[in-house]
């Protein structure tokens, strides 16, 4: 089994993302071309991955809408858990998973941040 700083470094190769690491405090986040960030966390046993996008000045209308979408899509694959945070002193939305650390791959790393983005992309085209 990898451990996770190997299966990172991993991913960022075959992303074109030289170097990709986990910081001091465990956090790797990278932005992708259309501004959207994207990042892994390791926390106790478990990765949460997440995407994130800016929302401004309209972050709690954001955060009600990705919690209503969480929560009719929370028997899924994947429960998406909404989230703000600010990087940057921009508010972000986050869309977070957790997974145990054991199932933790650069597959499933992969996998997860495309659902991730898709998942902000159709709350993006909701009304």
């Amino acid at each position: 089994m990898s451990s996770p700083a190997a299966i990172l470094q991993q991913f960022g190769e075959a992303a074109g993302i030289a170097g990709l690491r986990f910081d001091a405090r465990g956090q790797a986040v990278f932005r992708t071309m259309p501004g959207r960030l994207l990042g892994v966390e390791q926390a106790d046993r478990e990765m949460l991955v997440y995407a994130a996008l800016p929302v401004r000045y309209d972050s709690s209308d954001w955060l009600l809408r990705a919690c209503k979408r969480a929560h009719h899509s929370r028997l899924g694959d994947w429960p998406v858990q909404p989230a703000l945070r600010e990087y940057d002193g921009i508010p972000h939305l986050l869309a977070l998973v957790r997974l145990d650390e054991r199932d933790f791959t650069e597959t499933r790393l992969r996998q997860t941040l495309e659902y991730l983005s898709q998942w902000l992309d159709a709350l993006d085209s909701e009304p």
